[in-house]
């Protein structure tokens, strides 16, 4: 069995996080607390505002410190307040040392000797970090006592911090990228809807929009080299195990795989290599679509070429690509952008001197690479966030990208001016400047470019007049919109009746993004399988002709940590504006935690064939084998259940709970033993036996039907009564039917759980114990509708694992 070091790795990683940020809340509450003792008349968004920028900055600097870059001295600032109270004596570190350092050190290049002798070697940064702020000139008096500082150092020097990640795992260590995940909960981001999402999501998107986008780029300026019968797909052809993730051929069992899954694997693997190796590889969408080494075969494609104006016009596109991230929060999704693309202009300058030469050393290569990640800074990442906490610790991420390339102090540059990129806004606001999305008639020409134009806007006026983004890639808030609560109106947005944020965020990346751009987030599943998000839907197949949805479960496991809002199903939708019409989707994942190092490398993406319900245009089909689309096909030839319903209450009555039931949902021919407001019932036609419908909704079918169709998370009537039936003209089926029904309650009777607490008490059911009669019922099912032998095994053997509870970490399979 393999090793899941990885998600070990994260484990580690999230108990720093708590035991950090515990502490953390006590001492950002103390130093602010302290500033209202200093500054009577202060606000508390003030007290905030000055908490938050004093905190930024110490943090910083502590990076800083570890490194040895602030006078060779790996414990600086303690002993700096320290020398200042021998100078100075008690409560004077604050205005006397650290504002001076802050303001006239680290934010000017002009040094006094006294200077030099006060604070030591200290490299100039500048960048708007250390500028003088506002805030600051709005409270020029504000002081903290030195005990402030004590309990702060004594705090931070708990931990190791590192600038870059060190080769080991520590149980102390502090990373720029662990501190992101900290901010998230320190500025209560929870509370706006917001989740830091963890780097394998983050990649994922990235890498998945990103180099499309570049290829896609290239293929308009070089439709020969990158056509579908082009040379450079042969890389993939001639080792097509190259471009497989290594998982899919891995012998031994993974972490819960059981036999069926673990031959399963291995026959995909087998397939995907046939497949790749007789050339079906045409195009950069098939590495979506395939989910193969996308980043791997890009590299591999740029050391491939060799023609020199070729590889410039390479290095051109890659510096033209704009991404951004319209709710950046600390930045995990800029981050990613830049994983993604600095092996990409690397690998093109090492190309490109391998073709010109000369090559260059190890220590010209890094700082090469500083370059690189300036010019990504600068020119290739954009964000926006509405607090302005978030664009703070998103710049500081990106800052000590930086500094984890430098090895000596005097090698320190100036920090870049990124205000013009990671801007604090409402991405929301009305646009005042034209893009293509938008025409220049929506847009009143009184606005435009006015003070009423958000700053964002303004910032990026030259990338939306040129036709939009590159690439849009996030996690949006998931937050209901009441217009009452909210102190800015969405009505500007046609998604603006599904009552959600992130609809019009999605709506919002539309109107920014370039007609040939790349677009991809993470949204909860139920954007795409409910009816009050049908609008979006409808609005998202026009604005995307193509798009891959990959859908995650939310247990065993699921991709965020922590939080109610969390505990949701989640989608991963990537998608373009162009092109012809086609849809991928995936099946709803489950996972346990070991198995989550292997889940972006194990699914793959199947194309819809199967027509859009008429009746129900609410959902984006979870599939992911052929099959499935035949099945839809053939229950769509079927009317609804509700022509069989009736609105007059009647003896023929069947029985079902909205609530509970992650791994089935059970519906029973006799009243619920106790009252929840979740009990519910329906009633049928007098010609129409109620226990042949127990039968259909207890069925694996409706189980797929519902898994594939719905979110998971309700149960609501349009649910039931949109499936479809046709109610059997066969005596014989309906009695075998009705016969089976009459069996199967018996059977859930006789091992349900009854217990009783006082005046009230629970029942449970426990479905599992009855499949056998269950499958008996598909059986059933399958001669009515037509199903061939391997759609009706498909149906029996539906999410099987994880309702039969077959892995460990299958939390009551039975609710």
């Amino acid at each position: 069995m393999l090793d899941s070091g990885h998600d070990s790795a994260f484990q580690n990683i999230e108990q720093i996080i708590k035991l950090f940020y515990e502490r953390f809340k006590v001492e950002r509450a103390t130093v602010q607390q302290q500033f209202v003792c200093e500054t009577p008349g202060i606000t508390v968004a003030e007290q905030e505002q000055l908490t938050s920028l004093l905190l930024n900055r110490l943090m910083f600097i502590y990076f800083l410190q570890k490194q040895g870059f602030l006078n060779r001295d790996h414990q600086y600032l303690s002993h700096q307040l320290q020398l200042t109270q021998q100078r100075c004596g008690r409560d004077h570190f604050y205005r006397s040392f650290l504002l001076a350092l802050f303001h006239d050190i680290l934010g000017k290049p002009e040094r006094s000797t006294e200077m030099l002798v006060q604070f030591g070697q200290i490299p100039y940064l500048g960048g708007s970090l250390f500028a003088v702020r506002p805030i600051e000139r709005q409270y020029p008096e504000v002081s903290l006592p030195d005990h402030t500082f004590e309990r702060l150092f004594a705090f931070f020097d708990l931990y190791r911090w590192y600038v870059d990640e060190p080769a080991g795992q520590e149980k102390s260590l502090l990373t720029p990228d662990i501190l992101g995940y900290i901010f998230e909960q320190y500025v209560n981001q929870q509370q706006m809807g917001a989740y830091y999402t963890r780097e394998d999501v983050t990649t994922y998107i990235a890498n998945n929009t990103i180099i499309p986008a570049f290829f896609d780029a290239l293929a308009r300026r070089h439709p020969c080299v990158f056509a579908a019968d082009g040379t450079l797909w042969r890389l993939v052809q001639q080792q097509p195990e190259r471009y497989i993730h290594e998982i899919l051929a891995e012998t031994d069992y993974l972490p819960d795989e059981t036999p069926r899954e673990h031959l399963q694997r291995l026959q995909v693997y087998q397939h995907l290599y046939a497949r790749l190796a007789a050339g079906h590889i045409r195009g950069i969408d098939d590495f979506i679509t395939y989910n193969l080494r996308i980043h791997q075969f890009a590299r591999d494609a740029l050391r491939s070429l060799e023609d020199t104006t070729l590889l410039q016009d390479c290095y051109l596109q890659l510096q033209q690509m704009t991404i951004l991230d319209p709710t950046c929060g600390s930045g995990a999704f800029l981050l990613a952008g830049l994983r993604t693309l600095l092996p990409l202009y690397e690998t093109c300058l090492d190309q490109m001197q391998r073709v010109n030469g000369p090559s260059i050393c190890d220590e010209q290569k890094s700082v090469r690479r500083a370059s690189i990640l300036k010019t990504i800074i600068t020119r290739n990442l954009y964000g926006i966030d509405i607090m302005e906490g978030a664009v703070e610790i998103c710049k500081l991420h990106l800052f000590l990208k930086l500094m984890a390339q430098v090895a000596h102090a005097e090698d320190i540059e100036p920090l870049p001016d990124i205000d013009g990129n990671i801007c604090v806004g409402n991405t929301l606001a009305e646009l005042h400047i034209p893009c293509r999305s938008i025409s220049l008639r929506q847009i009143t020409d009184e606005h435009a470019g006015t003070a009423l134009t958000p700053g964002w806007q303004l910032a990026f006026r030259h990338i939306l007049e040129d036709g939009g983004f590159t690439v849009i890639i996030g996690n949006p808030p998931y937050v209901e919109y009441n217009e009452q609560r909210f102190p800015y109106s969405l009505d500007h947005f046609i998604t603006h009746g599904c009552a959600n944020l992130y609809t019009c965020i999605v709506e919002r990346s539309k109107q920014l993004l370039s007609p040939q751009g790349r677009h991809g987030m993470i949204l909860p599943l139920a954007a795409f399988a409910t009816k009050n998000m049908q609008p979006f839907l409808s609005a998202f197949r026009s604005w995307f002709p193509v798009s891959w949805l990959s859908f995650y479960h939310f247990r065993p496991s699921m991709l965020f940590s922590g939080g109610k809002v969390a505990s949701i199903p989640t989608t991963i939708y990537l998608a373009k504006p162009d092109g012809p019409v086609q849809r991928y989707s995936t099946h709803l994942m489950k996972w346990t935690h070991e198995q989550r190092p292997f889940l972006f490398t194990r699914f793959r993406y199947h194309a819809i064939s199967a027509p859009i319900d008429p009746l129900n245009r609410h959902y984006y089909p979870k599939f992911s084998h052929a099959c499935e689309d035949s099945i839809l096909a053939r229950l769509l030839t079927h009317r609804p259940v509700s022509h069989y319903i009736s609105r007059i209450p009647n003896l023929n009555t069947m029985f079902y709970r909205t609530a509970g039931g992650l791994y089935w949902k059970v519906f029973v021919n006799f009243p619920w033993p106790y009252h929840t407001t979740s009990n519910k019932q329906c009633f049928f036609q007098a010609n129409f036996d109620r226990d042949v419908f127990v039968a259909l909704f207890n069925s694996s079918l409706f189980w797929w039907y519902y898994t594939t169709t719905f979110d998971t998370f309700n149960l609501k009537d349009y649910m039931l009564f949109g499936f479809r039936f046709n109610y059997p003209e066969q005596p014989d089926l309906v009695e075998a039917l009705r016969e089976q029904s009459v069996l199967l309650m018996a059977d859930f009777c006789r091992h349900a759980r009854h217990l009783k607490r006082g005046q009230t008490g629970s029942y449970t059911i426990y479905a599992r114990k009855s499949k056998p009669i269950i499958d008996t019922i598909d059986i059933l099912l399958a001669r009515h509708y037509g199903f061939s032998d391997q759609e009706l095994d498909f149906i029996i053997n539906y999410d099987i694992k994880y309702r039969l509870g077959l892995t460990y970490h299958t939390e009551n399979a039975d609710e």
